[in-house]
């Protein structure tokens, strides 16, 4: 198979090669990285000649929004490609299964246990991509390391993080930022342990004339910093800095007076629904559940 690779943004092509172990594509919105990324998983899970054989597990914080999202980029790069006759599709849990053999898994973060049960048909868990890693907890990505194990030792393992700019107070800043004395104006990093891409807009020569202008002419401060420029952000226009996620499955019934909030969203943000309950004794507000609905 003979891939034309213009059909990929420059800025990325060599990640193709990239075995840093941990991989981090950040950046502005509409950047073109989750894209890219998405090409190179069925890239990699086909060419196993090239590769040693790839399997990809793929995860979001939320199991179910992986299918509207990744599952469904991956599946239309395959079927762009021509490809369709060389994959096939669980329809139960979503996982893609190359004809040799080797497969891209898909799981939330929600209920990282199950993650123990996740085995590929051959071989092992060679890559694992995070997906709006801004999303999860440091111990959910330290339980998702100890399940690449075992495999072919000459392909490496790699852990692969994407998302968009936040705060600087996040973990993923202090943990794999914040020793590198990284300024807005870098763009790379790499060491065999440490990869670090930083692309915008201006990397993606696929967005429309709209979506540029969109992106440029920003007039909110803090928007036009993280979103468009691909900055990590001050506090900015955030409310609250003092909170934390927490396993509260068992919690839910404990609270009958529970309330329900409505949030149309900003711009391209989802109008989201979180269930909520204040404990007055605690000055403590707990949030449940958010259920979101993207335009």
């Amino acid at each position: 198979i003979e891939l034309d690779l213009s059909v990929m943004n420059e800025a990325y092509l060599p990640q193709l090669k990239n075995m840093a172990r941990v991989q981090i594509l950040y950046g502005g919105s509409s950047s073109g990285k989750s894209k890219f990324k998405a090409q190179q998983v069925v890239l990699d899970v086909m060419d196993d000649a090239r590769t040693g054989g790839r399997n990809w597990l793929i995860c979001r914080q939320v199991g179910r929004t992986i299918r509207g999202s990744v599952a469904q980029e991956i599946n239309r790069i395959i079927t762009e490609w021509g490809l369709a006759q060389f994959f096939s599709v669980n329809k139960t849990d979503g996982t893609i299964t190359c004809v040799n053999g080797y497969q891209v898994i898909f799981s939330g973060l929600d209920d990282v246990e199950k993650l123990k049960s996740i085995t590929p048909a051959q071989g092992a868990i060679t890559d694992v991509w995070v997906e709006e890693a801004t999303e999860t907890q440091q111990d959910s990505i330290k339980q998702l390391l100890k399940r690449q194990r075992g495999g072919n030792p000459k392909t490496p393992k790699r852990l692969h993080l994407t998302f968009n700019t936040i705060l600087k107070q996040h973990w993923i800043y202090q943990t794999y930022f914040n020793g590198l004395g990284w300024a807005d104006d870098q763009t790379k990093y790499k060491s065999p342990e440490l990869s670090v891409l930083k692309t915008t807009y201006k990397d993606n020569k696929f967005l429309t004339a709209d979506d540029r202008a969109g992106l440029e002419n920003e007039t909110d401060s803090y928007y036009y910093n993280v979103y468009t420029l691909g900055n990590w952000g001050v506090l900015g226009d955030v409310i609250f800095t003092n909170w934390r996620v927490e396993d509260l499955s068992g919690m839910l019934d404990q609270f009958t007076n529970r309330r329900n909030g409505l949030d149309f969203g900003f711009s391209s943000d989802p109008a989201a629904v979180p269930v909520t309950h204040y404990d007055t004794k605690r000055k403590t507000i707990y949030i449940f559940k958010e259920l979101y609905e993207t335009g």
